[in-house]
């Protein structure tokens, strides 16, 4: 069954360079370690369980799902991923609605102290990838995979919702409603100009809108950019705030300040 928001995979041509970023926003950024096909990162993670991964390359992999994804659209939020308990099964429904998604393969990383991380994953391909996730389950205990740092200076303590700008919001929700089973409810954006549904996985919400017309933020990014993952929104304990694709290195960001702070077991 899948449990919510495992993480988002945030690309960077410079991993340097997005740990700055990430860390002058106000979140605690700690290193993640080494992929054995090239990659590497650093982790944001939240007190609910779901964690940021900063992503960038420290050899050349044109293999690499998530290579030319960051060569075409030059950083930015490029994936997301859910978390499972069972993998098998949830692998079969997505590909039963007909999703490109790759075999079950064994992952991994190697942490800065030297202990293997490993999971089973797959990947999610074509026209699909970025608005339908890839999933995980993990082979060592989850809990190595994720940072134990999740206090930050700008109080978040979760992802709330991820939205995705999409010219075809009945075909990705409709997936997401059959893998998951959970229902669709009508969502509204009137700032977007935009509409849609939203369904709530475990603590988290996907929420897949498309542009009521030919103007507005939506229909411009539509119209500039292939369709992907467009903002997300993270519950905090302090100040909300809203920062543009420009402060963050390719991601639309709001904080927004919540009552419901509780974290989720790990």
């Amino acid at each position: 069954m899948i449990t919510g928001i495992d993480h988002i995979v945030i690309a960077a041509h410079s991993l340097e360079r997005a740990i700055e970023t990430w860390r002058g926003l106000g979140f605690t950024v700690v290193e993640g370690g080494k992929h054995p096909y090239g990659s590497y990162n650093a982790l944001v993670g939240f007190a609910d369980g779901s964690y940021i991964e900063l992503l960038s390359f420290y050899e050349e992999s044109p293999a690499h799902p998530w290579w030319e994804l960051l060569h075409q659209r030059g950083g930015g939020l490029i994936d997301f991923c859910l978390a499972t308990d069972n993998i098998r099964a949830d692998h079969a429904a997505i590909r039963a609605q007909g999703v490109d998604c790759s075999a079950l393969i064994e992952g991994g990383r190697k942490r800065p102290d030297g202990y293997e991380v490993r999971w089973i994953n797959c990947k999610v391909e074509g026209d699909w990838q970025g608005l339908i996730p890839f999933i995980i389950e993990d082979v060592t205990p989850r809990v190595e995979r994720l940072p134990r740092a999740v206090d930050h200076a700008n109080g978040v303590t979760g992802i709330e919702r991820l939205s995705f700008a999409t010219s075809d919001v009945a075909r990705f929700a409709g997936v997401m409603s059959a893998v998951t089973a959970v229902p669709g409810e009508p969502a509204r954006d009137d700032e977007l100009r935009a509409a849609g549904l939203r369904l709530t996985v475990g603590a988290h919400e996907l929420e897949y809108l498309t542009p009521e017309g030919d103007e507005g933020p939506l229909a411009a990014h539509l119209a500039a950019n292939k369709p992907a993952p467009y903002r997300v929104r993270f519950k905090t304990a302090g100040e909300a705030r809203r920062w543009g694709p420009d402060e963050t290195g390719g991601l639309r960001v709001e904080l927004v300040w919540s009552s419901n702070q509780s974290a989720s077991p790990k």
